[in-house]
């Protein structure tokens, strides 16, 4: 579930709150009952899990690892080591 953030026009207190996407924004604040507004926020970060990932940036050709995974050093420009 989203975790939206809200402020209060009254009072200035901003709080987050985990609501489902289906529920209704809230309208008063729970410190002074004043009315909030839903804000946009710059949101999390993306982040990649699991072992697939750790090879994503492939080596260069070289003496100990190729980047096509060939035995041999590759003969072109961009893999030329």
């Amino acid at each position: 579930m989203p975790t939206y953030e809200y402020i209060c026009g009254d009072c200035g207190r901003r709080f987050e709150i985990t609501q489902s996407m289906n529920d209704a924004p809230l309208d008063t604040c729970p410190e002074c009952n004043g009315v909030v507004r839903r804000v946009i926020s710059g949101g999390s970060g993306f982040i990649l899990k699991g072992n697939s990932f750790n090879n994503a940036v492939l080596p260069r050709c070289g003496k100990e690892q190729t980047c096509c995974g060939s035995k041999t050093p590759c003969e072109t420009p961009e893999c030329a080591g």
